[in-house]
């Protein structure tokens, strides 16, 4: 106790630097835990359930690159090694009406065995599905889609074809995250799923060799009795793997993670860690410099290395103790800064905050008393007390750790220009087709349910009849109204696009991937695809699902890749039949004409190449959901209410919802935006932490030379000659960090782009800005130092020092 008290005295009597180094430890610590945080978060996703290492999905991969979660009739689930399985089947878009108010949800249909390999925690009622009718759903869909209705338990709803459900109990939140976003849960003995084909999970035998068992069953199969090339095979997919798969399609049911946005996180956290400990152990030194008498004396009446490396820790263990509450107080302000701007969220581990707070509390202070202790220690009390903090020894130390921050911050403000640069060159890039001022929405919503007793097909008789009507009212307003310049009855481009596979002439040239989808006439107009050579479809002339309908329109870069020479006479030959096949002997798979070639566009990320396309023809007649318009910039508000009262009128609902493309493009560099939005808030604050410790350096170090400047201008120096006197150490050592700096982020933007088909160029103004603002901030925080030591009373410094 008696040691704590002399440090706690100590560290005051240099009120300053002991503020300025726990508020710039505490500063790199909140950012650093926030991101730590989340990515524990992230790499623990399903570890609430108990069996989560030997919890296995089987995953279909189809030859077209294609991969979904499947099972039924693979046979997997019926291998040696597994211990027992479950089936389910995803259920997405289900309209529940629950009395005042109907309701979109995603559901799990489930088996007697599914909870018993993903245990939830109930929160109310009971946590089994004992009857086709009961329900279980969560907590989350309890309190935001039903409002959080007492006693929710014995609740019944309806589904889209009448029948009744009863809610038996409430899940509770898992511990950890999960890939699962199910709303509630049913049963899978439903008449409605008798058609639906299950995913499978599995719990393997402890110690199985998953790898060794992929290769057993990494035999391709037809994929079914219609498909003339195209094969699949089955494998086991853990689920500690599954969150981070990309190869599966997003689901309304399921969610993924991007374990490049982890690695840019771990890297951001690194960087203002060691920019945080660098600034916290050079501050701490320039302490230990104006007290080197102190130790010195300390040494001569006995005190040894033991008792000096315990004053030195224990200081630095009540700065660090310190910095973590502050830090803990930063992190719960700025929570909803992280979530909303940043999406970072993170929901509280008591057990890992605990962990992460004694580490930085007991093996920080280790780290940071080392070097400290070694420079105060090696010398003999005489050269202590004759201020070891004027040797040339501390100071150098003193610069390579301001150097280092500088490199770290400037490297950082590079990589976040670029990365600003990189998002704007993408954003503004020419896709190829109209990308402003188009708007899609849906004018008819499926409410899902099929069945086949004779009462459900006259409701479906009916059904069909309110779709004509729904299709006829909405082409005629579309067609009177003078808001629109185009507009027809095809999604969006940047969705639409599906993976196929085609080989040039005939399967035995080989099959190569590409993105296939089906345009009509208008839609071509409406988006502006350029015609290269042949023709665009025509709907006087081209057929859907006839013998006719085998023809095609490619782009540049499918001609390229096939070595069409000349589109007349070369064909496509598909691995899967086409769409043309639907009403025709499902073994007719004929290779299609190319009848056109459009100029090249970009549906996809702008980091991956133009992609081949393949565009058959599509009638509209048959389409009836969407509208897809264009339309003059200055009228998207008369847009907006035309289609929205449009919209009710056709269907007599009230729930109207649109899409601009602008905001879909946007949507496709999310991730893009959220690296650029955590560069530049991190490049801030390491610019900060790096401010706060040049400040206390600065503070030491010219007050150190206050004496010579007084001599200095008794002998006739004036303000001109102090200014780069004093100056000239840190530009030294800016301009030392920038020829580090400057190839370091170089490198590291030639590394980032490898993978990016489309870069913006690299610039000498990124470093020149990156150097100068660094410069600019630096000289700024020492100014005012450099000032007060210029104007200084050399009688008065002469008199004192």
């Amino acid at each position: 106790m008696k040691q704590i008290l002399l440090s706690i005295r100590m560290l005051l009597r240099f009120k300053v630097y002991t503020f300025v180094n726990f508020i710039g430890l505490a500063i790199s610590l909140a950012c650093v835990f926030t991101i730590t945080r989340y990515i524990h978060q992230e790499n623990t996703v399903d570890h609430c359930y108990p069996e989560y290492k030997r919890i296995c999905f089987i995953e279909r991969s189809i030859s077209d690159g294609t991969k979904e979660l499947a099972g039924y009739q693979s046979d997997l689930e019926k291998d040696p090694a597994v211990e027992r399985y479950t089936s389910f089947t995803p259920c997405t878009d289900l309209v529940m009406d629950f009395g005042k108010q109907e309701i979109t949800v995603n559901a799990l249909s489930v088996d007697s065995t599914f909870f018993s390999i993903f245990p939830y925690p109930i929160y109310m009622g009971n946590g089994k599905i004992k009857r086709p009718n009961d329900a279980l759903i969560t907590k989350e869909f309890w309190l935001h889609s039903l409002n959080g209705v007492p006693n929710p338990i014995g609740l019944t709803f309806l589904n889209s074809i009448g029948r009744k459900f009863h809610i038996v109990g409430v899940l509770d939140t898992p511990e950890t995250k999960t890939s699962w976003l199910p709303d509630m849960f049913l049963s899978d003995e439903l008449e409605e799923l008798w058609f639906s084909n299950p995913n499978y999970a599995v719990i393997m035998a402890p110690g199985t060799d998953i790898t060794g068992l992929n290769k057993k069953y990494d035999k391709e199969q037809p994929r079914n009795q219609w498909s003339t090339f195209q094969t699949m095979h089955y494998q086991y997919l853990p689920l500690a793997d599954y969150y981070y798969t990309t190869s599966h399609e997003e689901s309304a049911l399921s969610r993924h993670g991007n374990k490049d946005y982890i690695r840019v996180l771990w890297i951001v956290a690194f960087l203002v860690g060691i920019i945080g400990i660098l600034n916290f152990t050079n501050i701490y030194t320039v302490i230990m410099s104006k007290r080197a008498r102190e130790f010195g004396i300390k040494k001569v009446y006995g005190a040894g290395r033991k008792e000096i490396f315990i004053q030195i820790y224990i200081e630095n263990m009540l700065l660090s103790g310190a910095a973590l509450f502050i830090c803990w107080l930063i992190i719960e302000i700025t929570r909803h800064l992280f979530y909303n701007e940043m999406y970072i969220p993170t929901n509280s581990n008591l057990k890992y905050d605990l962990n992460i707070s004694l580490l930085i509390l007991f093996v920080l202070p280790l780290l940071t008393t080392f070097y400290p202790f070694i420079k105060f220690t090696h010398n003999t009390p005489i050269s202590s007390m004759r201020e070891l903090s004027s040797t040339r020894f501390s100071v150098r130390s003193r610069m390579l750790f301001l150097g280092f921050q500088y490199v770290i911050t400037i490297y950082m403000i590079v990589m976040s220009l670029f990365f600003v640069r990189q998002l704007e060159y993408m954003l503004h890039s020419d896709l190829g087709f109209r990308t402003h001022d188009v708007i899609e929405c849906k004018m008819y919503i499926f409410k899902g349910g099929s069945s086949f007793h004779e009462k459900e097909k006259e409701d479906l008789l009916k059904e069909g009849k309110i779709q004509q009507a729904n299709k006829e009212l909405v082409n005629k307003r579309m067609s009177e109204s003078t808001l629109f310049t185009h507009w027809s009855r095809i999604s969006m481009p940047l969705h639409y696009f599906k993976q196929s596979r085609y080989a040039l002439n005939q399967a035995e040239n080989g099959f190569k991937p590409v993105l296939r989808a089906r345009m009509s006439p208008r839609y071509m107009e409406l988006f502006g695809f350029q015609l290269l050579e042949g023709r665009l479809w025509n709907d006087s002339i081209d057929e859907m699902f006839t013998k006719n309908s085998f023809k095609c329109i490619i782009n540049e870069s499918a001609k390229k890749v096939f070595g069409v020479k000349d589109i007349t006479r070369d064909k496509l030959q598909g691995e899967d039949t086409s769409w043309a096949s639907s009403n025709v002997p499902s073994e007719y798979n004929p290779p299609l004409e190319i009848v056109g070639v459009v100029k090249d566009f970009n549906v996809s990320h702008l980091s991956q190449s133009t992609a081949p396309m393949i565009i058959e023809y599509f009638d509209e007649k048959i389409e009836l959901t969407t509208i897809t318009a264009s339309y003059p910039h200055e009228q998207r508000a008369e847009v907006i209410d035309f289609l929205r009262k449009l919209y009710e009128e056709a269907t007599g609902n009230t729930d109207f919802e649109y899409k601009l493309i602008e905001d879909e493009i946007a949507s496709m560099y999310n991730e893009d935006r959220q690296v650029v939005d955590i560069y530049s808030l991190f490049a801030k604050v390491a610019i900060l932490i790096s401010s706060l410790g040049l400040l206390a350096i600065s503070l030491f170090d010219i007050r150190q030379r206050y004496r010579e400047i007084g001599l200095r201008k008794v002998n006739g120096a004036q303000g001109k000659n102090i200014y780069p006197l004093l100056i000239k150490k840190y530009l030294s050592v800016l301009g030392i960090a920038s020829l580090i700096a400057v190839p370091l982020s170089f490198g590291a933007i030639v590394l980032y782009l490898e993978d990016f088909a489309h870069k913006a160029p690299i610039t000498p103004d990124l470093f020149i800005i990156g150097i100068g603002a660094t410069a600019l901030i630096s000289l700024l925080t020492i100014i005012w130092q450099i000032y007060k030591a210029a104007n200084v009373n050399p009688a008065e410094v002469i008199k004192y020092e």
